[in-house]
């Protein structure tokens, strides 16, 4: 699992590759809550185009973020075909908005 981020203006885009799971959401976790705590940004973009797998535990990383960060607005930027779908699936897009492109 890799994690790479940019800030602009109030907005922080995280960029996650390779696989979110079991394995590695334990230090992805720690990892993004430094990043967004530091980062004081009021705007999260997760880009999850470059991972390549993601399971269930992925998804609660994600909504632990969610609920951990709540004063920020947080959105599900590119995904791949693949992540979308599983994303739909689990009503993720009910809670982070999707940004289209």
């Amino acid at each position: 699992m890799n994690i790479k981020h940019r800030a602009m203006g109030n907005t922080l885009e995280l960029y996650l590759s390779g696989e979110l799971d079991e394995h590695s959401s334990h230090s992805a976790r720690e990892r993004l809550d430094d990043l967004i705590e530091s980062a004081g940004k009021n705007i999260v973009v997760f880009n999850l185009e470059n991972l390549n797998f993601m399971d269930s535990t992925g998804i609660g990383v994600l909504l632990g973020r969610y609920k951990k960060h709540k004063s920020c607005n947080m959105y599900i930027g590119s995904s791949n075909a693949y992540l979308d779908k599983l994303l739909k699936a689990s009503g993720i897009y009910q809670i982070f908005n999707k940004i289209e492109e």
